[in-house]
């Protein structure tokens, strides 16, 4: 699934899975976005984790970032062939992922460090997309 952003301002892009039982959102408030991991069976609390994607004024502040606020932005959400993995990328590039058999979550913001559904912490891995095409991990 794809669609076309303008960062800063406000977006939801929701994507569920087909043959297993997650979910992901990514959303831009209109000053930060987080990518927000789901388990649908869990009906009074399905969120699992979320990580943090930017913030605007961080990408405003960083002209040679490979976002920028005056341009579209393409988000994709892309399942491994299991449905138990997830990456969101933007402009092509992985930002975030989720492992849901692994229970870990991963964004190259590192932030939060840690969560109680990722033990293991946020830190970006590449192994986390390596069911991408090589050109849309990095």
């Amino acid at each position: 699934m794809s669609e076309t952003l303008h960062l800063g301002m406000p977006t939801v892009v929701e994507s569920a899975a087909v043959r297993s039982p997650y979910a992901v959102i990514f959303e831009d408030d209109g000053k930060v976005a987080y990518f927000y991991g789901l388990d649908t069976r869990l009906v009074s609390q399905p969120i699992v984790d979320s990580v943090h994607v930017y913030s605007v004024s961080s990408v405003l502040d960083h002209p040679t970032a490979e976002l920028d606020v005056h341009k579209p932005c393409d988000v994709d959400i892309v399942w491994s062939s299991d449905q138990y993995r997830v990456a969101l990328l933007l402009n092509g590039h992985a930002h975030a992922a989720f492992d849901f058999a692994g229970k870990r979550a991963y964004c190259r913001s590192n932030f939060p460090s840690t969560s109680e559904w990722s033990i293991d912490g946020h830190a970006w891995d590449d192994s986390a997309v390596d069911f991408l095409d090589g050109d849309r991990t990095s």
